[in-house]
């Protein structure tokens, strides 16, 4: 499983293929991975949102080169942390241990408390256009959580502070959450969509982590979109 996912993984990054979106015929090796790990009942201990799993499982689907290669650094991270329990050597769980220093950095220094004057919770309609505006929020959100944790940048070239990494994934999570009840509050998408476009802009101008900033440019974009939809 690990040579299969190392050469996919390598045929990715080989390819320079920046922001492309790709199908996911393009790493057969990984995707015959993950099926087998699905079978096994153990895909969800990677670490990875479902919007994600499904398309990494789904040799139809597409998803854009940066999220590939984190899925896929992370899948392999996971089956080292396996070879090292099973086989006897000891490797690092370089994202496993980078999970862990998020969740202290959040726990340490949380963010600040959102102030939102609730305007409404709108009820959405199953079929509508805000419905589907919303599914694809959702899975703009799952890959960004995914880049935000899977960095191997050291301090000084990431575009965030480990605080500020913990506490966007926070903030990604909760509009997550929310996205996720029959009922939205526009208030708290529209300070999230604020959020996303500050990093946005942030990475552009650093020239670094910029997959991560072209997603969440892309959840302001599509979060606006939503807002509009609900009046």
């Amino acid at each position: 499983m690990l040579d299969g996912v190392e050469r996919s993984l390598s045929r990715l990054k080989a390819a320079n293929l920046h922001d492309k979106l790709m199908p996911m015929t393009y790493i057969p090796e990984a995707y015959s991975v993950y099926v087998d790990l699905d079978l096994n009942g153990v895909l969800h201990s990677i670490g990875i949102n479902q919007s994600v799993v499904n398309k990494l499982k789904n040799i139809d689907a597409k998803l854009r080169a940066p999220v590939m290669i984190a899925a896929l650094s992370r899948t392999r991270s996971y089956l080292r942390t396996l070879e090292s329990e099973f086989g006897g050597d000891q490797l690092p769980a370089e994202h496993q241990d980078l999970d862990r220093l998020i969740q202290q950095a959040i726990d340490a220094h949380p963010p600040q408390p959102i102030q939102v004057w609730t305007e409404q919770w709108v009820y959405v309609k199953q079929g509508s256009r805000a419905k589907q505006i919303i599914s694809d929020v959702s899975e703009l959100l799952d890959e960004a959580v995914l880049l935000a944790r899977t960095t191997n940048l050291p301090q000084d070239q990431a575009a965030l502070t480990d605080i500020e990494r913990a506490q966007l994934i926070a903030i990604l999570e909760t509009a997550l959450a929310v996205l996720r009840a029959p009922m939205v509050e526009p208030g708290l998408l529209k300070k999230t969509a604020r959020v996303a476009k500050e990093i946005a802009v942030r990475t552009a101008k650093k020239k670094t982590e910029e997959a991560l900033g072209t997603g969440l440019e892309h959840i302001a974009k599509r979060i606006l979109e939503l807002i509009a939809s609900l009046v």
